[in-house]
């Protein structure tokens, strides 16, 4: 209805303050697939105010990132979510796409190496590095082996981005070329421990 009484004045500009805000998920979809056909059709332009970055993917074309009334961030949805310059854009990226470490890995999991210990690494890969065979690729020049423990990967802005928990077995000195290795090619690449 609210959409409706906006309409009426044939405005250029429809803003839209948490428009799918407590919405099951449901009444969401429609909401958002209303409003791009409002967008199609009508050639208006829509400003939708929303700390839900599932909602930005769906709908978005181009994002702003505002932190205490001061613009930090403003691209594509594509270039923000491939590219994430600020640490809240991070932040608003990683909410999207969540792995939890596995019980039974987060009983064994140790701050600092130990004997015969392997890394658990959490991998973002974005942009290019996602379609890339990066992980064959560090086992063939660094001899190691990669465990994949859990993967996630979506879609925004006609964009690819995903993150990966894996074990990475071989030596220290070869896990330590690899890991750096993955970092030159544009992967960020955290050490969550040793198992």
């Amino acid at each position: 209805m609210a959409i409706a009484r906006a309409l009426a004045s044939n405005p250029k500009v429809l803003l839209c303050d948490e428009a799918t805000s407590a919405l099951d998920p449901a009444t969401t979809r429609s909401i958002l697939e209303l409003l791009k056909d409002i967008n199609r059709r009508l050639g208006l332009t829509i400003l939708l105010i929303t700390h839900e970055m599932d909602v930005v993917k769906r709908i978005c074309d181009c994002v702003a990132v505002i932190s205490n009334g001061e613009l930090i961030e403003q691209d594509t949805v594509s270039e923000v979510f491939s590219h994430p310059k600020t640490p809240l854009a991070q932040k608003f990226i990683q909410s999207t796409l969540h792995l939890d470490i596995p019980e039974d890995y987060q009983e064994r999991l140790q701050a600092e190496p130990f004997t015969d210990c392997v890394p658990m690494l959490r991998l973002e890969f974005t942009g290019q590095s996602v379609d890339a065979p990066l992980l064959s690729e560090t086992a063939r020049r660094f001899n190691v082996n990669n465990n994949i423990i859990s993967a996630q990967m979506d879609y925004a802005g006609g964009v690819k981005f995903g993150i990966m928990l894996t074990e990475m077995h071989g030596t220290q000195q070869d896990t330590q070329a690899a890991i750096a290795w993955l970092q030159e090619h544009h992967v960020k690449v955290e050490v969550l421990g040793y198992v």
